[in-house]
């Protein structure tokens, strides 16, 4: 089954590509943990600035996506997918599990609500293990 949410996570890092599935007044939305890169990002003009920062300062844009679960129509969908990249301030391996809602109006993505790991997102740009846990100290494995 081939969703908006999933054929956007499919794309991932292939700026063009995500370009032409967006609707002129796309709204982009993130974990509210992220603080001042949460969004929401409003207008074609200012998520196409975010995919830039995205693929040009944190990751490469060559990746690799493992869809886990897809669901939805042409209205609503969501997919869940781990993301795998490498992270480039440091060249280190990035993986984590992300989650997409896509809300789709004239055949584009209008809404997109992203939500992920974001302590394990923090701990591998800190360079430590993505499951280490800030409240006991250790990871679990």
């Amino acid at each position: 089954m081939a969703t908006l949410a999933g054929d956007l996570a499919r794309a991932f890092g292939d700026i063009e590509t995500m370009k032409k599935m967006y609707h002129p007044d796309i709204v982009w939305k993130l974990s509210e943990s992220l603080g001042p890169i949460k969004g929401p990002y409003e207008g074609l003009d200012a998520v196409l600035q975010f995919n830039e920062r995205v693929w040009g300062k944190f990751y490469y844009p060559e990746c690799t996506i493992d869809i886990l679960d897809e669901l939805g129509n042409d209205e609503l969908s969501a997919v869940r997918f781990q993301y795998t990249t490498k992270l480039r301030r440091t060249d280190e391996p990035y993986s984590l599990e992300y989650v997409i809602f896509a809300r789709g109006k004239d055949g584009k993505i209008h809404e997109i609500a992203e939500s992920m790991d974001t302590l394990g997102s923090a701990n591998l740009f800190a360079g430590k293990p993505k499951d280490l846990n800030p409240y006991i100290g250790k990871s679990s494995s």
